[in-house]
């Protein structure tokens, strides 16, 4: 499906020519609302450089668009066509009472923002040689993600200070730049070393139209089940309303960035779209995916979003060498030096990530000072398993690498370091043997205390504060575990089951006080729902506050109760939408599973063409998230303008819990307090 993408995008780049004869910025603004069953939302083209009637009709014709119609009762009223060029939020910000050249006759008319009745905005001007911006039509369509090729014709291209020129294209609502290398390849002496960034000249083209391959992988859900052996993979897509070909006035307004970070174990997954069948839901038939698009979360929150590819499994750790966590530093600053040419603040960039790519954040979140300051400016942690991706000593880490040594051949069983000739021994062997090495011994990555880029474990740095103290989301779903119980375990066992299924995750003294723990577990007597029995619903939970709740809840409280006052928030996700990334376990039906949070955050159940049309409550929830998330980014505080609920810094019994309402309450501080206090919390082996 890929290839057949990368096929269209390279088509288009060869045929087309995108030279505009008026340099400008060319914005797109729209009324997206997220409600795919809105048939009125529209998306424009605003010209921000002053031109000519003449000159603006034929800027537009060269975008193979016209000059926008007059505002009318549906699409683009007066209105909503007022706000979202007096907003912020699109990178415009015009003054209310400004005018912009549209459709008319002869030429152009003037559209007056804010004029008091629906057609008093329509004027015939007076000087057709006046200088103003304009509005084109933007006939492109929205993103879908089952298709063989996207519809990459609509190009433009962007002039970067350190990228070179790049080619991208635009959708309904935003213009996409795609597959754009930050890093060199990391094949043969790059293997495992630091990255390094790709260096072009200023005038370089550089086509952005297609998503990047793969980073090297084994099989999983995510990618198709198949086994991925590339390097040369460092890649990052931008997503922005913005793109800039004029000189702009200082007054420009500035979009906040959201860099997003996948997930996939630290051992698979991608930036761009995934083959798949099945859905938490059930089979829905083969389709393809693509849950990071970035158009609904831009054009609705006013953002750049920035999504990248970062080496995984052993490519990235082996060695203690943590160089999938300089892969994002190498990233990051690839956005401080380049963000601005699509509308993007280098000062307020918001990292964040899924799963894997919530521990991602973690790590940055740890990261020695040094090297982060200045690289963001708030966090978002969904899903990271705070535990069980700890930070590693140099030994324990040097052990991990030697166990796949000794698989490839490359170390003696006898042998109990591993050596300089090992590690290159694994550097030469093939990317695929050394990535099923990883997936067949069931090796869990992590970061390495490596006492340069990482001084600490992440509990330790937080009580000394030497971290990045920024605004930070701390969010988990309600039944992340239920997804990865065994399949061996049926979804209706009975009671005994529980005490069966404990020894895969604890010892026997802690096994002892969880099954003394009956009020707080009762596995015995809880209930079952949609088929799935009390005792593995309570294993589920169990797990899930043990695994990702309870040290997500201590280490939001320990920021607000040490080093980082007033900037720590806590949600759980109690209301979902399954995903393609958790295929149909039998244990997730009526749950909120492990990265059902997602179709929320990025609005891309529409796109992915899944839940449609969607409920209004649905529409509800999306908007809802978004709106909080993209608030961190613009200001540091998820409180946006009008929310009905006050979410507080997280204190440690004040959890902000989405369900078809908002509610702020002490969720499962009792089961915290237990597992925190009896069972014990470990965010590093503290062998530094």
């Amino acid at each position: 499906m890929q290839s057949l993408v990368c096929l269209g995008a390279l088509l288009a780049f060869s045929s087309l020519s995108i030279a505009l004869s008026s340099q400008t910025d060319i914005v797109i603004v729209s009324n997206n609302d997220l409600n795919p069953s809105n048939l009125n939302r529209e998306g424009a083209l605003l010209l921000k450089t002053p031109l000519t009637c003449a000159e603006a009709a034929q800027t537009c014709g060269e975008l193979q668009e016209t000059l926008l119609s007059a505002p009318t009762s549906t699409g683009f009223t007066s209105a909503n066509l007022t706000s979202v060029l007096t907003s912020e939020r699109h990178g415009v910000a015009l003054d209310p009472g400004s005018s912009v050249w549209i459709a008319g006759s002869p030429g152009c008319s003037v559209f007056t923002l804010g004029a008091s009745s629906p057609y008093d905005e329509v004027l015939q001007p007076a000087d057709l040689s006046s200088r103003l911006p304009a509005l084109c039509t933007n006939s492109a369509p929205l993103t879908r993600s089952n298709v063989t090729a996207y519809d990459t014709t609509r190009q433009i291209s962007v002039s970067t200070p350190k990228a070179g020129i790049l080619r991208g294209f635009r959708d309904k609502f935003t213009w996409r730049f795609l597959g754009i290398k930050y890093g060199e390849s990391t094949a043969g002496e790059a293997r495992f070393q630091p990255p390094t960034a790709v260096e072009v000249t200023a005038d370089t083209v550089r086509s952005a139209l297609a998503y990047g391959p793969l980073c090297a992988q084994p099989p999983d859900a995510d990618n198709g089940h198949v086994v991925y052996s590339g390097e040369d993979c460092l890649s990052l897509n931008v997503y922005s309303p913005v793109a800039t070909g004029g000189v702009s006035p200082d007054t420009a307004p500035k979009l906040p960035v959201m860099f997003f970070i996948h997930g996939g174990g630290l051992n698979t997954g991608d930036s761009g779209p995934f083959p798949y069948n099945m859905t938490t839901d059930g089979y829905v038939g083969n389709s393809v995916s693509n849950i990071y698009d970035g158009t609904n979360l831009v054009s609705y929150g006013g953002v750049v979003l920035v999504t990248i590819n970062y080496r995984l499994t052993a490519f990235g750790w082996f060695n203690a060498s943590n160089a999938a966590l300089k892969d994002a530093l190498l990233a990051l600053n690839w956005v401080q030096d380049n963000i601005e040419a699509f509308g993007g603040d280098p000062t307020k960039v918001l990292i964040f990530g899924e799963s894997a790519g919530g521990t991602m954040t973690r790590y940055l979140l740890g990261t020695n000072p040094k090297y982060t300051e200045g690289l963001f400016s708030a966090a978002v942690l969904e899903s990271d398993f705070g535990t069980s991706n700890p930070f590693y000593s140099p030994e324990l880490a040097l052990n991990t690498s030697l166990s796949v040594a000794k698989y490839l051949g490359c170390a003696s069983n006898a042998s109990t370091s591993l050596s300089e000739a090992d590690a290159t021994c694994v550097q030469d062997t093939s990317a695929a043997d050394v990535a099923l090495a990883s997936y067949n011994l069931g090796i869990s990555w992590d970061i390495t205390v490596d006492g340069d880029y990482v001084l600490d474990d992440i509990a330790s740095s937080i009580r000394d504060g030497v971290y990045a103290r920024v605004p930070t989301i701390w969010a988990t779903n309600q039944c992340e575990y239920c997804y990865f119980l065994p399949t061996t375990l049926a979804a209706d066992s009975p009671p005994s089951s529980y005490a069966e299924e404990l020894p895969l995750y604890f010892n026997e003294t802690q096994i002892q006080k969880i099954l003394n723990q009956t009020t707080l577990y009762p596995y015995d007597t809880a209930p079952s729902e949609d088929g799935i029995s009390g005792a593995v619903l309570t294993l589920g939970q169990l797990i899930t506050d043990w695994y990702v709740h309870c040290p997500d809840t201590y280490l939001a409280s320990l920021e607000t109760n040490t080093t980082n006052p007033g900037n720590a928030y806590k949600i759980l996700f109690a209301v979902g939408l399954g995903s393609p990334l958790t295929p149909n376990p039998a244990t997730c039906p009526g749950q909120v599973c492990h990265a059902d949070e997602l179709y929320w955050v990025f609005a891309t159940a529409e796109t992915d063409n899944l839940y449609q049309p969607l409920t209004p409550q649905q529409v509800a929830t999306t908007q809802e998230v978004i709106k909080r998330w993209t608030s961190l980014a613009w200001t540091g505080n998820p409180n946006y303008e009008g929310a009905v609920v006050e979410w507080a810094p997280y204190t440690g019994n004040n959890e902000f819990v989405l369900n078809a309402t908002e509610t702020i309450q002490p969720y499962h501080v009792a089961q915290c307090d237990f597992i925190t206090n009896e069972l014990g919390l470990v965010y590093g082996d503290g062998n530094y």
